[in-house]
């Protein structure tokens, strides 16, 4: 997703993000204030070498949300089971 889409599903986001990534404060969303590249810091501050997990959480949520979700669907079933 780009900084544009982004800043169009911050608020829409946030109340997911906090729930599937509790790491992330009130604070820290008040501060990324839709701001892709304040995400991406403040994801590594608190998730480390799981930042990557939180973008691509991130990626498929607005997926969902904007209805581009097929190309992440695909790829889910594409996944050997674990």
């Amino acid at each position: 997703m780009n900084q544009e889409q982004f800043t169009d599903c911050w608020k829409q986001m946030q109340p997911a993000l906090q729930k599937q990534w509790g790491l992330l404060t009130n604070e820290d969303l008040l501060q990324i204030a839709g701001d892709q590249a304040k995400f991406s810091g403040a994801i590594l501050q608190r998730y480390g070498a799981k930042k990557d997990e939180v973008r691509l959480w991130a990626d498929r949520w607005y997926a969902k949300w904007s209805g581009t979700y097929v190309g992440y669907k695909e790829a889910e079933e594409a996944k050997p089971a674990s």
